[in-house]
């Protein structure tokens, strides 16, 4: 009996050490060798990943268009704001020394608004004359404060006002050999009229009619009243 268990106690060892075959294989070996194995899922042919709706495209904000400023505005906002001013012109006496003369001013004005300004103005005056044999020269500077009021009327500009300030002067008289100088300062008013262009954007063109009142200087008993007739160049910054 143990010749016959030794050999088949063999065989059982042969049979446990060897690989096990897989089922699947197997049956894949007995339908010809074709596996049965799923394929992977492919997607489904002709279908497109849809794009996002129109609505959601951002797109860049439109750009207003660049509005062009009309040049009656410009001026009208320029020049009614600060503006300097040069003066000159013919300069007459209403004393009887004094005949004629002339006069440059400068000013720098602020409107408060299109109808209303404060002027600073300063400037020159030169003038002589002659009366019974008595010659006279006088310099002076000018120094006012002036209120304007202001009719804007599309380019024209109709204005009047009044100021106050006065004359630092230097006046000489001479008769016979004898000559007389004499300077100091005399308070002094002003009434004014006058019209201007706007020609430009930021330039003023006009004419000013000014009348001054002034003291009497102690040593000619006499003033510098007159009046003077003045082209006006005007531009704002």
């Amino acid at each position: 009996m143990f010749r016959f268990a030794t050999p088949l106690a063999s065989l059982l060892l042969v049979a446990c050490a060897a690989p096990r075959t897989s089922s699947i294989l197997v049956a894949g070996e007995l339908d010809g060798g074709v596996s049965h194995a799923r394929p992977e899922a492919d997607p489904a042919p002709g279908l497109e990943p849809a794009p996002l709706p129109a609505l959601l495209a951002v797109e860049p904000a439109a750009t207003p268009p660049a509005v062009e400023p009309i040049p009656a505005l410009l001026a009208e906002e320029s020049l009614h704001g600060s503006r300097f001013t040069l003066k000159g012109g013919y300069w007459g006496s209403d004393e009887d020394t004094l005949d004629d003369g002339y006069i440059f001013n400068a000013s720098w004005m602020r409107f408060f608004t299109r109808f209303f300004a404060l002027e600073f103005e300063a400037g020159y005056l030169d003038g002589e004359g002659e009366d019974g044999g008595v010659d006279a020269d006088v310099w002076s500077v000018p120094l006012f404060v002036n209120g304007r009021l202001n009719a804007p009327l599309w380019i024209l500009d109709l204005y009047g006002g009044a100021g106050v300030g006065g004359f630092y002067y230097d006046a000489e008289a001479s008769s016979g050999g004898v000559t007389v100088d004499d300077d100091g300062f005399l308070w002094a008013g002003n009434v004014f009229l006058g019209a201007t262009v706007n020609v430009a954007d930021r330039i003023a063109l006009g004419l000013e009619a000014k009348y001054y009142l002034t003291d009497d200087i102690d040593d000619f008993d006499e003033g510098l009243d007159g009046y003077a007739l003045m082209l006006t160049l005007g531009w704002s910054r």
